[in-house]
């Protein structure tokens, strides 16, 4: 727990962070009451642009798109956050709520792809860059550099197409109205760059799940239904990454709010809660435990995500990549 008096300092900078968030930006994004919410929210839209519904298709369906990975290595050693495939050329795509990103876009106008990507999508000649790379994000308006296409995803949508080598995807694009309808949720409850502010409220999910439940649950198995139908769409070091996360709060709330109830196993790297659910205090208790726990804000809050340092697993795409 923190100390009372820092944790009123943390929860005032909280409240004026929130207030320039709402005051200081004059752009209109998707009305989700969290970032994270947000977060998924653009990530689900971004996906959907390369599948289809009942009601619509994505443009990078429409024009053949239709396998992807997700934070890959290129053979750069450059880490988008989408490449897309079709039979005769990838896409590279990156996802934002910043209005700044675009700036960094041009770094990816050369790249190519590694031979574990080559491998795990294997084409029958050798794939071209589409074009310049995509940025995807949420926001409206969105300020556009020079050297990548704009996709702004919410509501419904719109592209500004700078330069395509592939003629079908640029027809695509130019039909392309946005999404009239829902997008589907794919199960996805967190990605790997959500931070412990993010996670939490979905943790608390399932840490209520387990207690009732009565069963222990590895982090490799809390990841999964975090990131629900698109777990294998991630790569091995993303996921990494999110376990990482997940690990370090099971270790925390078992240490701090949730002692009463929580143990952490750092060798199984599971988490067990116990819980008299038959129990209406027992029960009460907990769930005014888990409201507690909820209320205290994380220092990594405060801290630009670009600021924090890149966890180093090892992915099955840079063992590769040694190898050649």
């Amino acid at each position: 727990m923190l100390r009372p008096d820092l944790d009123a300092f943390l929860h005032a900078i909280f409240l004026q962070k929130q207030k320039y968030t709402l005051t200081g930006c004059h752009c209109l994004y998707s009305p989700y009451e969290s970032r994270g919410e947000r977060r998924v929210e653009l990530w689900r839209r971004a996906i959907f642009l390369f599948d289809k519904s009942q009601h619509e298709r994505g443009p990078f369906y429409e024009a053949s798109y239709r396998d992807f990975f997700c934070e890959p290595r290129t053979a750069e050693k450059l880490t988008p956050d989408i490449i897309g495939f079709s039979s005769r050329f990838f896409c590279i795509v990156d996802i934002s709520m910043s209005d700044q990103k675009g700036i960094e876009m041009k770094k990816y106008e050369t790249v190519t792809l590694t031979e574990y990507l080559k491998t795990l999508f294997p084409a029958a000649s050798e794939r071209k860059n589409c074009g310049y790379p995509f940025l995807v994000t949420d926001l409206l308006p969105a300020t556009k550099y020079p050297g990548y296409n704009l996709i702004q995803v919410y509501q419904p949508g719109s592209a500004e197409i700078e330069h395509l080598e592939d003629e079908v995807l640029l027809k695509s694009f130019r039909d392309w109205t946005g999404f009239v309808f829902p997008v589907p949720s794919y199960g996805i409850l967190a990605v790997p760059e959500s931070d412990e502010e993010e996670l939490k409220p979905k943790l608390a999910g399932i840490f209520k799940k387990i207690a009732t439940d009565g069963e222990e649950m590895t982090s490799e198995g809390i990841i999964q239904l975090l990131m629900g139908d698109l777990y294998s769409s991630f790569s091995a070091k993303s996921r990494a990454n999110l376990r990482k996360k997940v690990e370090n709060i099971c270790d925390y709330v078992s240490d701090g709010v949730l002692r009463e109830y929580a143990r952490y196993d750092s060798s199984n790297k599971s988490i067990k809660i116990t819980v008299d659910v038959s129990n209406p205090q027992s029960r009460a208790k907990f769930s005014r435990d888990i409201e507690s726990w909820l209320k205290i804000i994380p220092l990594s809050y405060f801290v630009k995500e670009e600021d924090l340092p890149y966890d180093d697993f090892a992915d099955k795409d840079e063992i590769e990549d040694n190898n050649d």
